[in-house]
């Protein structure tokens, strides 16, 4: 479509879009997000109410691609190569406790704030190095000037002072993972075409030789940062166990046995299995997961179907089951890895047996909206940074059942509606 079109039907669509979502919330007395310090920090529409829902992210990608077209790919991607200054405006928030310092209510001049933050952290750091950093944040929305040299909250702002996964979520990436992320590169050159979980741009960043986890495990601080970081991550509706019950036929099985592989202390099996009284449920995991001190308890009403028991999927299975489940597993391992978890489980397969995979599926190039597809992406390139593996489309899915063994065969991978994560369902066809 010639650009001038393009543009016009943007702007449309751009309308109609909103005339939709403004329509809806209207019609239920709900107000849309704002950057108000008390707006909503999120839109009041569930992915229930599909129209309006679907609207709001239609919406999103359409004014996302008409600023592009707007600006133009020459000052886009001038645009895009420095925008790595909104990880610095934002760690230097966050390193430095600013909204901690800045009242709720009313405003605070850059002096008084500059003292308060030097307080906090011990620290001289000076009013224009803080008032720059700051004024740079609020062409982001974090934070505001409503008169001259006086700093405000905004709803942004708000956030990184009330919502603590979220807050661990931006220390996370903007401190712990700034300089990996410089780095992939440089490890790409020093270990070319690596599959090695101790080969990637962590290992290279911070001069250590340890797995991503293993690292992460050392230092109780990060490790605390790490778990809440993903709390908020996780925390999207996509993420929800519901969709793992609902988004399997798990009644179909009948009476049958489910090995719960890497299952960490069996909230999934504990949810499936209350939904499906005819499933009983074995959760393995590594034996310190099965500790004194971080052994979880089976709620009392399951102990007869669900146990916790000690496996390390990369050994040969023993447990005979119907079905052997892995949660958001694979995506942590390059496919030299995923092969020989594959292939440890077959000593206990027999013909009919299931392997069903809950994890990230990447859609078909364009085939998903804007949101959807850069989420994914990201996802996948993170997945290089850390550890060395990579999220995985359904031709991979396929390829990797098959490169593991030619018995397996895949059935089928599709996404349940509004679930962030897909299944992947492969039969043994063995004896």
């Amino acid at each position: 479509m010639a650009s001038v079109e393009r543009m016009a039907a943007l702007s449309k669509e751009i309308s109609d879009k909103t005339a939709i979502i403004t329509k809806y919330l209207s019609s239920k007395g709900l107000e849309a997000a704002s950057f108000d310090v008390n707006g909503l920090a999120e839109f009041p529409i569930p992915p229930e109410d599909e129209e309006p829902f679907k609207a709001r992210l239609e919406l999103a990608a359409a004014t996302r691609e008409l600023y592009d077209i707007s600006v133009g790919p020459k000052q886009r991607l001038r645009d895009l190569a420095w925008d790595c200054a909104d990880m610095l405006s934002l760690q230097a928030i966050w390193e430095f406790k600013v909204p901690q310092a800045v009242p709720l209510e009313g405003t605070i001049s850059y002096d008084e704030l500059t003292a308060k933050v030097e307080t906090l952290n011990n620290l001289p750091i000076g009013v224009l190095n803080l008032r720059r950093l700051l004024r740079h944040a609020m062409t982001n929305h974090i934070f505001c000037e409503p008169k001259k040299n006086q700093v405000a909250h905004t709803r942004t702002s708000r956030l990184l002072l009330e919502d603590e996964p979220l807050q661990n979520w931006v220390g996370f990436m903007t401190h712990d993972m700034l300089i990996p992320i410089a780095n992939v590169v440089n490890a790409m050159r020093k270990w070319p075409a690596s599959d090695e979980p101790t080969e990637t741009s962590v290992n290279l960043a911070y001069n250590q030789s340890l797995p991503w986890f293993d690292f992460i495990q050392k230092d109780p601080v990060f490790a605390q940062r790490y778990n809440l970081a993903m709390k908020a991550h996780g925390g999207a509706a996509g993420y929800a166990v519901e969709h793992v019950v609902q988004g399997y036929p798990w009644g179909d099985l009948g009476e049958a046995t489910v090995v719960d592989m890497g299952g960490n202390q069996g909230y999934i099996s504990f949810a499936i299995a209350d939904a499906f009284p005819k499933l009983k449920f074995v959760v393995q995991d590594q034996a310190g997961m099965r500790t004194p001190e971080t052994i979880g308890a089976v709620p009392e009403h399951l102990v007869d179907r669900v146990s916790l028991t000690t496996h390390d999927f990369f050994t040969p299975q023993t447990e005979i089951a119907s079905v052997y489940f892995f949660r958001m597993i694979f995506h942590g391992f390059s496919n030299k890895y995923c092969v020989q978890i594959l292939q440890a489980l077959v000593p206990a397969l027999r013909k009919g047996s299931l392997v069903v995979v809950n994890d990230g599926a990447l859609p078909e190039p364009g085939t998903a909206g804007y949101l959807e597809e850069r989420a994914t992406r990201t996802l996948d390139l993170f997945m290089q940074v850390t550890v060395n593996a990579h999220e995985r489309e359904a031709d991979d899915w396929a390829d990797l059942f098959a490169r593991a063994d030619p018995r397996y065969h895949v059935n089928r991978v599709w996404k349940p509606a509004k679930s962030a994560m897909s299944f992947i369902e492969a039969e043994w066809t063995g004896e």
